[in-house]
């Protein structure tokens, strides 16, 4: 003999040698065979899997059958409150404690626009997934290999069951491509070194998907190989002269195979051009003596000024014998700013004009 007590949330099922006989009451069960045992139903579960064995034993008005058909959800509801999901099946509500409602749902549709905002988190993940798109991306939506449509910002249910459901995500910030230490041999066989920077911008996000599998790397790629075409087409010093033709020509190349990507070049800047140690010192000195013989034209060009100043002012005396005497006095004054003391003798006319330097008037 066994006693077994059932809540006031709770129905029994009498089980007498494995087959449904009976249903119990809350209350206090008394078993008297060792045969005869009680399967425990909870109605807090609002809803029961339907077997014609429940079906057979439950009193009317206890509970009502719900059938959910395939590729559908149902959306349970006590008392007007969500409260759980339901997959294809059928089953029974309980309607003693609450009033249990159900609402199908199809899950055929690609979006689930259907779900209210508190199901959400109750649908099973295998059948809902939610996409999440930020500001800065937009979402390439593939189910079962196909592409339906590009996803804006913000969240998005998708149904899930039966499919296969991807979401690539595509980045719209400006991004910088950084390509260092590439090694490159130049028209004239000098092998440098160059770094350069490319900054580019998804445009359209549907064909940057399609195009290619790693973004990011084609376009370091097609860099690289754009600025080696250049400069295996031209010499040292080409390079070092034209470095703005060389970022317009890049650019040009680099804008031409990423707009098939649906990507924009922003800009491409050849950023360093690294000559070999050798090259280098060989550059400095040609430079160095470039400027030497720089210096050296203007230095005799100052010269030859001069010395035609020099002329001009020597005539000018000649010509005038007052402003000599001028020059003269002006000499004799910075010569006096230089000494302590000064002497002045007095002399006939006569021995000054015998003192005058020569081809002065007398």
């Amino acid at each position: 003999m066994r006693t077994i007590m059932l809540t006031d949330t709770q129905r029994g099922l009498l089980v007498r040698a494995g087959r449904v006989a009976g249903w119990l009451e809350p209350g206090q069960h008394t078993l008297w065979r060792a045969t005869t045992d009680v399967r425990v139903l909870d109605l807090n579960r609002l809803a029961e899997p339907w077997t014609p064995e429940l079906a057979r034993v439950v009193p009317q008005g206890v509970a009502e059958s719900i059938v959910v058909p395939e590729r559908a959800i149902a959306l349970v509801r006590a008392d007007g409150l969500p409260a759980k999901v339901l997959v294809p099946g059928r089953y029974l509500l309980w309607q003693q404690r609450a009033q249990v409602t159900a609402e199908i749902v199809s899950t055929l549709p690609t979006f689930a626009s259907g779900v209210p905002e508190a199901f959400v988190p109750l649908v099973p993940a295998s059948l809902l997934r939610t996409i999440v798109v930020q500001p800065w991306e937009r979402a390439l939506l593939v189910i079962d290999g196909a592409a339906v449509r590009l996803l804006e910002p913000g969240r998005h249910l998708v149904w899930s069951e039966g499919r296969v459901v991807q979401a690539l995500p595509v980045d719209l910030r400006e991004r910088e491509t950084q390509v260092v230490g590439q090694e490159v041999m130049t028209a004239d066989k000098v092998t440098i070194r160059i770094n350069l920077v490319a900054k580019t911008k998804v445009v359209d996000a549907q064909l940057a998907c399609a195009a290619t599998v790693d973004l990011s790397a084609a376009l370091y790629t097609e860099a690289q190989l754009a600025a080696r075409r250049f400069v295996a087409g031209h010499t040292v010093d080409q390079l070092l002269e034209r470095r703005e033709d060389a970022r317009r020509v890049m650019r040009e190349s680099l804008a031409e195979r990423a707009r098939t990507w649906g990507v924009e070049v922003l800009e491409l800047d050849l950023k360093d051009v690294v000559l070999p140690g050798e090259m280098k010192s060989i550059l400095n000195q040609v430079i160095e003596a470039e400027k030497r013989a720089a210096a050296n034209v203007v230095l005799r060009r100052e010269e030859t000024a001069a010395t035609r100043s020099l002329a001009n002012t020597a005539k000018l005396l000649e010509q005038n014998p007052t402003l000599l005497r001028l020059k003269e006095l002006e000499a004799w004054k910075e010569i006096a700013e230089r000494v302590g003391q000064v002497t002045i003798v007095a002399a006939p006319s006569e021995l000054m004009s015998r003192l005058a330097l020569p081809g002065a008037q007398r």
